[in-house]
């Protein structure tokens, strides 16, 4: 499944990036949503977007929403759901009193209702995720959430029992199960750091082994992915430019991507990579690649863009 990470240059130019994988399904596209866009979550509950917002999506197959795995708004905060299975803790239905939303309803929340991460955490508290599936979809998903901002801040939200809470990831990496905290002390272990905590002797022990030569961790796994985009993250100088930046990112993408088996087309477990995205949260501008095409689209989220228009539009994929 997915792979994430953020990134500051040398420049202090921020980025969040992301490989979007997933089973056959309709193709993923950039999306823009605008202010004021009414929508529906999985149940059946009207709420409207306060703020436009745009990044990687897809329509409802059997009613009019779209579903967002990833995306940047207007007040420069970004959020992408990445899967955790076997740890989620949902409710089995909505609270009264409560934001009830399905997992698949939470990016439109945080990106359409917050202009700051300090906001989308203040109202944490009030949600409930319940286990209801999202139109015609046959699972309930299991998520987890990676959040960041122009600051180069970058959060976790993980439903794992209570309240929802948001916490720091600061390695600035996530992929899927296992919690953060295990990611970490999983990373540590492999370069045989003591401890659990993400220090500087972490991102030494990272510039060393890269410098070393040794081999990356490869495979499908989510504990290897992590490990490898961490190690790639941390101990590579950081690039001085925007372009080189992104050239390198989607470099590293790549190397954790999931190949695509025509053979295995109609398998409902085939997981695969739809596409690339780095967003560079400096400029608002959403870099997206798709598996198909394997060319790079570019749009920005300009606040002219947000003031003048009214309507979604998904974006034709290239």
């Amino acid at each position: 499944m997915c792979t994430s990470l953020t990134y500051t240059s040398a420049a202090e130019h921020h980025f969040f990036a992301r490989t979007m994988d997933f089973p056959t399904t309709t193709s993923w596209r950039p999306v823009f949503l605008p202010r004021n866009y009414h929508w529906q979550t999985a149940l059946h509950t009207p709420r409207t977007t306060r703020y436009a917002f745009l990044g990687g999506g897809r329509p409802a197959a059997d009613f009019s929403t779209y579903l967002m795995a990833d995306g940047i708004n207007e007040g420069g905060i970004t959020c992408a759901e990445l899967y955790l299975p076997g740890v989620v803790s949902y409710a089995s239905d909505p609270v009264a009193d409560s934001i009830n939303l399905t997992p698949q309803d939470f990016i439109n929340w945080v990106l359409g209702e917050h202009a700051t991460l300090a906001e989308v955490v203040a109202d944490l508290p009030q949600v409930t995720l319940v286990a209801r599936r999202w139109g015609n979809d046959p699972y309930v998903y299991p998520f987890h959430w990676i959040l960041s901002d122009r600051s180069g801040q970058t959060l976790v939200i993980e439903p794992t029992g209570g309240p929802l809470k948001a916490q720091l990831n600061p390695v600035g990496v996530l992929t899927n199960t296992p919690i953060l905290a295990t990611h970490l002390q999983n990373l540590n272990d492999f370069l045989k750091i003591p401890g659990s905590e993400f220090t500087g002797r972490t991102v030494t022990a990272a510039r060393d082994y890269l410098q070393s030569g040794a081999p990356l961790p490869t495979g499908t796994i989510p504990t290897t992915r992590f490990i490898h985009m961490a190690l790639r993250r941390w101990g590579t100088r950081p690039m001085t430019t925007t372009a080189a930046s992104l050239h390198q990112i989607f470099h590293w993408l790549a190397e954790v991507s999931l190949p695509y088996d025509p053979s295995r087309r109609a398998e409902l477990n085939h997981n695969y990579t739809h596409y690339r995205a780095i967003i560079d949260i400096s400029t608002a501008t959403y870099n997206f690649i798709s598996r198909k095409s394997g060319r790079l689209q570019q749009m920005t989220l300009t606040p002219e863009m947000a003031a003048h228009r009214h309507y979604p539009h998904a974006y034709a994929p290239e």
